[in-house]
């Protein structure tokens, strides 16, 4: 799975994918609809089919990309069923962390205070203290 959410990560790799949903394309072709140079391509198509997402077959001078319906099923259903898992909307509520219940759990796990006591956000913006109760 993870290599398929690594492959589906790039915004030109969702669109060959897209492109290939729809018909069966040569390198060409795929370059033509993207625009992007034919070593990016390849290197995009590379990717796709070590992910499994994509299959190609040679015919005489020219490689022809289909999408590979039965991995990319397999991957939907993986997804669903990992969806699924850590949704847990049949949960009443959301057990408490042990550390609301033992504040020294940190120390006795061997772990710096200041790691528990800080919230971690995500960008450019500062980390916020947010001092411990």
């Amino acid at each position: 799975m993870l290599d398929s959410l690594k492959a589906l990560a790039d915004p030109h790799r969702q669109n060959i994918l897209r492109l290939l949903a729809r018909q069966e394309m040569g390198a060409c072709e795929i370059i033509q609809a993207i625009g992007l140079a034919q070593p990016t391509i390849a290197h995009h198509l590379k990717i796709l089919k070590q992910a499994g997402l994509i299959s190609s077959q040679k015919e005489g001078k020219f490689v022809f990309y289909t999408l590979n319906k039965d991995e990319l099923k397999g991957f939907q259903d993986q997804v669903h069923r990992f969806l699924e898992e850590i949704s847990c909307f049949s949960c009443a509520q959301t057990k408490p962390s042990l550390l609301r219940q033992n504040p020294d759990l940190c120390a006795e796990l061997g772990c710096i205070p200041e790691v528990c006591e800080t919230e971690i956000l995500v960008g450019n913006k500062e980390v916020k203290e947010t001092g411990g109760n």
